[in-house]
């Protein structure tokens, strides 16, 4: 799932589902590590993007500057929540 430009996806692991970000060199990311079955992850990972985007619009600036700004601190704050 593209996120205000960057990847995002469910992946299983052998305990559950995680939901990681794709980086630019391939490498998986885990971002939130609360093990799921698979439609929890994947209702998560659409939950996150509607909170990205909407947290992004709120404050009026690009997706870029939103990444530099904002992308461990929203991450932490997002997961915890749910």
């Amino acid at each position: 799932m593209n996120i205000l430009g960057r990847e995002f996806i469910t992946e299983q692991m052998p305990e559950g589902w995680v939901i990681c970000e794709i980086w630019r060199d391939g490498v998986l990311n885990i971002i939130d590590n609360k093990l799921s079955n698979r439609k929890q992850a994947q209702v998560k990972l659409h939950n996150l993007g509607n909170y990205l985007i909407k947290d992004c619009q709120k404050l009026g600036i690009s997706p870029e500057q939103y990444w530099r700004l904002c992308h461990g601190k929203l991450m932490t704050q997002f997961v915890n929540q749910v």
